[in-house]
């Protein structure tokens, strides 16, 4: 994508509300690759993974996450594995890498998630109603995950 292509939205804006309904959908949606390991999350913008404020973090403090920074993450030898420094464990990379407005108050973001070596690339297709926006779609683009198959 062209980041100056019409219609799409300065980076700079991703952690406004548009971007919070984004990212709670997206932690509304996850997958959880390890049940019974407890989670970090990171919130990552644009193709460079750049870092999020931790003002945009406190916006999802009613969901009683520990949202960490991205600049806090260590990388461990020997695999280059990366965690969260407190816990050692892996964290979530939530990443909305790319919104473009797609009509008047329409727009589609395309957005990601990792752990470990499982990711997803999604997008999304959101509008916004009384003040309020919503994703009204979400395809999958590519990944890697597969849900484990459900016990009979």
């Amino acid at each position: 994508h062209n980041p100056h292509q019409p219609g799409s939205v300065p980076q700079s804006d991703y952690e406004g509300d548009l971007g919070e309904a984004i990212v709670r959908h997206l932690i509304k949606n996850l997958p959880d690759p390890a049940p019974a390991i407890p989670k970090s999350y990171c919130i990552v913008t644009g193709k460079g993974l750049d870092t999020t404020s931790m003002d945009f973090a406190k916006r999802f403090a009613d969901l009683k996450l520990r949202i960490i920074s991205g600049d806090v993450l260590l990388v461990t030898e020997p695999d280059n594995a990366v965690v969260d420094p407190e816990t050692r464990l892996a964290p979530y990379i939530l990443q909305i890498a790319f919104i473009q407005s797609s009509g008047p108050s329409a727009w589609t973001a395309d957005v990601g998630w990792s752990y470990k070596k499982s990711f997803e690339k999604h997008r999304y297709e959101v509008t916004q109603k009384d003040g309020k926006y919503e994703v009204l779609k979400s395809t999958r683009i590519e990944g890697n995950w597969q849900a484990p198959a459900a016990n009979p």
